[in-house]
């Protein structure tokens, strides 16, 4: 990536607008735009050159212009913005795109079994939910037909400051063009390898073709493909200037998925990141809809602490006029920004633990619930860490957590090796630690692994050492893991079976079936630096909840971790992260940050701010500390130094605070 230098209060100004929409920009005025972003406090947003529908939004000399189209808006918006010094990359779709995939059904994504990716074929007059796109192949004649012109006429005739280019990646296909093109490669159709394998090389073919109109043209303009996040894929970051993490909280994503992403992404060399959340209540799309105003700010408060920029999601009226209720509500989320943007610029991550994310290491997104669970236990706990994947240096980090399903290669293991040689500690869990083959462990755990375990779920029955706040009695684990015979290791907890597998023949009560003793192996096993938990708890723990989870996996990080960076009273939906500024001195940024969602019917949203008092906060410092204050406040507030350690009382945190430690 480019190391992209971006500002920190954009929005993205989705503009679907269908034919069946009249006067389409027939009420754009420069001076109400303009207007009204200053009174947000946006300096960037992204604006539409071509939609979902398939529609532009200026004079193009394709058959794609919006027939309804008052105006040149993609040369007015940029023209008005330039003036006004606000940033503002352009728009264009890519696999989403209605009028191409109505007039060329060829060209749609087919998957294995024939069918279509995107909506069900259904009568015209059937009500439509929400969604329903079909996806366009990229290896099919679209490409050349719709994406390239597009995107080189925008270049040619607007030549702006970046390109966002939306739904894009590696989509397994079965289309006339794709079986042909497998055919030719010597791929089998029919073998899935195969088709991932082909899927990998048409996008490759979409990045080098659309990056390479772009940078040839303008070698500084910002590029963004959207879609799945990508952690690992190293072979696809010279594509990007920057990476955007899509993730709004009151839609499919939750609280939790921004935060654990944004620890990675924000990891990678040279790679400045944008998060982008949404003014919507629930989702992308929604006319009329707005989010609680202390929602938006409390994102925007987590966003930039975690050294993203913000982005907030808002669609345009088919009528080009902004809405005035939305920008005064992003506005006083994007103050808070602006006041807090002197501690941003230029700040770097400070953390001690790290997590190795198995999505990133083995390329496979349907593992991203184990990182997801295992970063939520330390946001809980308010244990800064960063996310990694195996090219990244291990040697900053005193604890090094391994969820659920990391397969340790001799690459890795040698990294592991030096990394433990040098006083690290380990945390494992499930499968993490086998190697390749999965036939034994690539470090030496205490024992010998002997398999999976043969049971539907599994209890712990922990042992003195790591008792506190959990149940003496056996707890439920909601799947099993590994099996293994103790050599050297000291059990910390015992794993025990139910009496039987639950079956629709053979169950129960309502339920898990009860407990019948001992399974033989443990369920949680120390050697030195190393612990291994026998089930595949952080998967468990994003999926249920328990807190019993959560405090038998910080039982075991306080037996490993025993000199952390921070300590902090807050609860457990307090966070925390620490920066540095190098530029100012290598100051300590810390920030704290306290909301509480709740689940009204599918969404979850936050609504009261309750205030904390007297937050005690320990923190290393490695240098000599002349003041601590509160930050935009200019506050200073009293600290001890001691062994190592500043510590201070925030005396409150409203939703974020900002504490400097100079």
């Amino acid at each position: 990536m480019k190391n992209a230098k971006l500002r920190y209060r954009q929005v993205h100004l989705d503009f679907h607008t269908s034919e069946h929409c009249p006067n389409v920009g027939g009420k754009f005025d420069e001076d109400q735009f303009i207007g009204t972003l200053k009174k947000g406090h946006v300096n960037s947003i992204t604006i539409f050159a071509q939609c979902h529908h398939g529609w532009c939004y200026y004079p193009t000399k394709t058959d794609m212009e919006h027939p309804n189209l008052q105006t040149d808006l993609v040369g007015r918006m940029l023209a008005a913005a330039k003036k006004a010094d606000i940033n503002m990359p352009v728009y264009i779709t890519v696999q989403w795109q209605e009028k191409a995939a109505r007039e060329h059904p060829e060209w749609r994504v087919r998957r294995p079994d024939g069918g279509y990716v995107g909506r069900p074929t259904m009568h015209p007059h059937t009500p439509l939910p929400h969604g329903g796109w079909y996806r366009l192949c990229c290896n099919t004649p679209y490409l050349d037909a719709s994406v390239l012109p597009v995107l080189t006429e925008v270049m040619d005739m607007y030549n702006p400051s970046g390109i966002f280019l939306d739904i894009t990646g590696e989509e397994i296909c079965t289309c006339d063009w794709c079986i042909a093109s497998m055919h030719e490669k010597g791929l089998d159709p029919n073998n899935a390898g195969d088709r991932i394998i082909h899927s990998q090389d048409v996008y490759k073919d979409y990045l080098s073709k659309t990056t390479d109109i772009i940078w040839s043209r303008n070698p500084d303009a910002t590029i963004y493909h959207n879609g799945s996040d990508k952690k690992g894929r190293h072979d696809l970051y010279p594509y990007w200037s920057h990476h955007e993490i899509e993730s709004l909280p009151t839609g499919m994503w939750g609280y939790n998925h921004f935060p654990t992403n944004a620890r990675y992404f924000t990891n990678l060399p040279d790679c400045n990141a944008i998060a982008q959340t949404g003014k919507f209540h629930r989702m992308w799309g929604e006319f009329g809809g707005f989010k609680n105003p202390v929602a938006l700010e409390y994102e925007v408060g987590q966003i930039i602490s975690l050294n993203c920029r913000c982005m907030v999601g808002d669609q345009l009226h088919p009528e080009g006029e902004m809405d005035e209720e939305t920008y005064r509500i992003i506005g006083e989320a994007y103050k808070r920004v602006e006041e807090r943007e002197p501690w941003l610029e230029g700040a770097e991550h400070v953390a001690d633990v790290a997590i190795l994310a198995p999505s990133g290491i083995h390329k496979d997104r349907d593992l991203e619930d184990s990182e997801v669970g295992a970063g939520l236990m330390l946001m809980e706990n308010h244990i800064p860490f960063l996310m990694l994947d195996e090219t990244m240096d291990l040697s900053p980090y005193q604890l090094l957590i391994l969820p659920d399903s990391v397969r340790v290669d001799n690459a890795l293991k040698a990294k592991i090796d030096t990394f433990l040689a040098n006083g690290g500690k380990l945390l494992s869990s499930g499968e993490s630690g086998l190697d390749p083959s999965g036939k034994g462990f690539a470090y030496d755990i205490g024992a010998e692994y002997t398999g999976i375990s043969p049971n539907d779920i599994e209890y712990v029955v922990v042992g003195d050492a790591i008792a506190a706040n959990l149940v003496r009695t056996p707890f439920l684990v909601y799947e099993s893991g590994v099996t293994t015979k103790v050599t050297d290791g000291e059990i910390l907890a015992a794993a025990w079976k139910p009496y039987f597998n639950r079956t629709y023949g053979k169950f129960c009560s309502h339920r898990n079936t009860p407990y019948e003793g001992d399974a033989g192996w443990p369920s949680v096993i120390r050697k030195g630096n190393i612990i291994h938990i026998a089930q595949p708890i952080f998967r468990v723990y994003d999926d249920q909840g328990m807190q019993l989870h959560r405090d038998l996996v910080k039982n075991c990080i306080d037996l490993l971790y025993d000199d952390p960076l921070l300590q902090v009273s807050l609860p457990s939906c307090g966070r925390v992260n620490v920066t540095r500024q190098p530029q100012e001195g290598n100051r300590l940024i810390l920030h704290l940050m306290y909301a509480n969602p709740i689940k009204r019917g599918d969404t979850n949203v936050i609504e009261d701010i309750i205030p904390l008092y007297d937050i005690a906060v320990s923190l290393k410092a490695d240098r000599d500390i002349s003041r601590v204050y509160l930050a935009p406040e200019n506050e200073d507030i009293e600290f001890a130094v001691a062994d190592g350690r500043v510590s201070f009382t925030v005396p409150k945190v409203e939703m974020n605070q900002i504490v400097v430690i100079e």
